[in-house]
């Protein structure tokens, strides 16, 4: 689900994604060989896994506008356990990752608010033919912050500095989370 605060807001960042649309992750199903692939849906979020059933598993949810009568992807947000830290330090933290279109004002990195307040602001990682990449490893406050709302808002600033809120659905999130966090990690 997305939300824009005014139309013309809406045309101006389809136009900007249109070009990246085509190199966003569309299903994981391509991923990994026929036979080897897990999913789940738990309301607006999959669980999914490719290879064994405990191998590269993670929780994701691709929010879409329509422009020209296609769906385009404006993010994918996608949470997996992710190894944290060298040697004895060495966790497995849960991290967030964001996939945003090119073309985004890179030094303003990308925040995530629920119910009007700050939650995550992320700094973007890399940009790469599919788009610019944020990520974060999520805090246990994070995670259950995220919880008690059914939506929260992606914020992204365009290259003419203008913001865009991009509304996501947080409805089965948490169901998700408890089957990727009871799935063992190798």
């Amino acid at each position: 689900m997305i939300l824009f605060q005014h139309k013309s807001t809406a045309r101006a960042f389809a136009l900007i994604i249109c070009s990246a649309s085509a190199a966003f992750p569309s299903q994981a199903q391509n991923v990994a060989p026929k036979g080897q692939f897990i999913a789940q849906k738990f309301d607006d979020w999959y669980y999914r896994c490719s290879g064994q059933p405990s191998d590269n598993c993670e929780v994701a949810q691709i929010a879409q506008v329509q422009n020209g009568g296609k769906n385009v992807s404006v993010l994918t947000l996608a949470i997996a356990p992710k190894s944290v830290g060298t040697g004895k330090k060495a966790k497995t933290a849960l991290t967030l990752t964001a996939l945003l279109p090119l073309n985004v004002f890179l030094p303003a990195g990308f925040s995530i608010n629920r119910n009007g307040k700050p939650l995550a602001k992320l700094a973007y990682r890399n940009c790469n033919q599919a788009g610019c990449w944020a990520q974060q490893a999520l805090e246990p406050r994070d995670i259950s912050s995220l919880g008690g709302s059914e939506s929260a808002e992606g914020v992204v600033r365009l290259m003419n500095g203008q913001d865009v809120n991009i509304r996501f659905s947080l409805k089965g999130l948490k169901q998700a989370l408890e089957k990727l966090q009871s799935t063992k990690v190798n």
